[in-house]
């Protein structure tokens, strides 16, 4: 849920209507959150169950779960992958078709097995497709303006040491399927 932090300064009262919004969800620090809106983004309130993220303009307020970081092992006999975001499907092709933020295709040959699926790491960096050169995960999360929460949830698919795929953003380029491809790996996020 998300909260537009110039809508409640133009409220008489905003630490009350931030109360009645809040209360709900087990905050007590009143005065932090209402801090929040001249914080810098990236500041964050906790209840025992919620939290609350300053965003630029919003206030993001998401339910605190214990979601699995470690990484999952994709052998090259699997078709099916159960996530913690979801299912993904991975099969041979014969052609490269409609690519979306949830579909894309590798050069089979390209890939080393199993693959990883894990949590991004301070110092990752791939090479994004339609781009030249290398770029730090990180400076992709901030130029494409990701909050805290989303790089938080944001998965990435490895093939030994390298990036393939920040999963339902970008592929890299060094596993894109080429006219000289021969096989064709395709997953979908289901």
């Amino acid at each position: 849920m998300a909260f537009n932090i110039n809508e409640i300064q133009q409220l008489n009262n905003p630490k009350a209507y931030l109360y009645e919004l809040l209360n709900g969800y087990g905050f007590t620090q009143w005065q932090d959150i209402l801090e929040l809106l001249i914080a810098q983004s990236g500041k964050q309130v906790f209840s025992n169950t919620h939290r609350l993220l300053k965003d630029r303009e919003y206030l993001i307020l998401s339910e605190i779960t214990d979601l699995p970081n470690e990484s999952i092992k994709i052998t090259d006999s699997q078709n099916v992958v159960l996530t913690p975001f979801g299912k993904l499907s991975i099969s041979k092709v014969a052609s490269k078709d409609q690519v979306s933020e949830s579909i894309v295709y590798f050069d089979l040959s390209s890939l080393s097995f199993p693959l990883t699926l894990r949590k991004w790491e301070q110092g990752d960096a791939f090479y994004p497709s339609g781009m030249t050169g290398k770029k730090k995960v990180s400076k992709y999360f901030k130029d494409e303006k990701f909050s805290l929460l989303d790089k938080e949830n944001t998965w990435l698919l490895c093939s030994g040491d390298d990036i393939i795929w920040i999963i339902g953003h970008r592929a890299d380029n060094r596993f894109k399927v080429t006219d000289n491809t021969t096989q064709i790996l395709k997953i979908t996020i289901q």
